[in-house]
């Protein structure tokens, strides 16, 4: 039995008629996808239900996708270390960070099974002063937090919604290839 949050009946219906779940078959692919990760020493990855489980809903029940999508995630990380670690919410100047409300997770519509919306303001924080880097930390904690605890946003999808107010010619000239050292 798998140990997964029990869902809402809106998205229990939209993950069977969109996603493909079949709740009947979810311990069985969970168990293929823990085989496959033991065989995968280079991802040290999380194995919980829960957080294998939104894989599998993100790639629509497609084992092989499903494999891809978490080889991608984890090369994300080991990539550009500098996003993913020192992520303490209790920090205080990653508290800072969040509080310029660069990405807001916005409250759910107002149907069970509707998309989470996000507001993303790049003119946020004064770029002349804070480091992408960072801003660019937040919202993956942001982001990581959804993927764990949100069943709306992993089942029925998320919009985003982009501000661009504020946005300066020093924030714009943080986003090209060579911002990280």
């Amino acid at each position: 039995m798998a140990n997964l949050r029990p869902l809402v009946p809106e998205l229990a219906e939209k993950a069977r008629n969109e996603l493909n779940e079949v709740p009947s078959r979810i311990p069985d692919d969970l168990a293929a996808l823990k085989a496959w990760l033991l065989k995968q020493p280079h991802l040290n990855p999380r194995a919980d239900d829960q957080f294998l489980v939104n894989f599998l809903r993100g790639c629509k029940y497609s084992l092989e996708k499903t494999k891809e999508k978490l080889d991608n995630y984890y090369t994300v990380k080991t990539a550009i270390p500098e996003f993913f670690e020192n992520r303490d919410p209790d920090n205080e100047s990653l508290q800072n960070y969040m509080s310029f409300g660069v990405n807001l997770p916005l409250p759910h519509t107002l149907e069970a099974d509707g998309p989470r919306f996000m507001l993303v303001r790049m003119g946020a924080y004064d770029a002349s002063k804070y480091s992408i880097v960072d801003v660019m930390k937040v919202c993956y904690m942001i982001t990581d937090l959804l993927l764990v605890n949100d069943d709306s946003s992993i089942i029925a999808g998320h919009m985003v919604l982009v501000d661009l107010r504020g946005l300066t010619f020093a924030g714009l000239s943080q986003f090209n290839p060579t911002f990280i050292k």
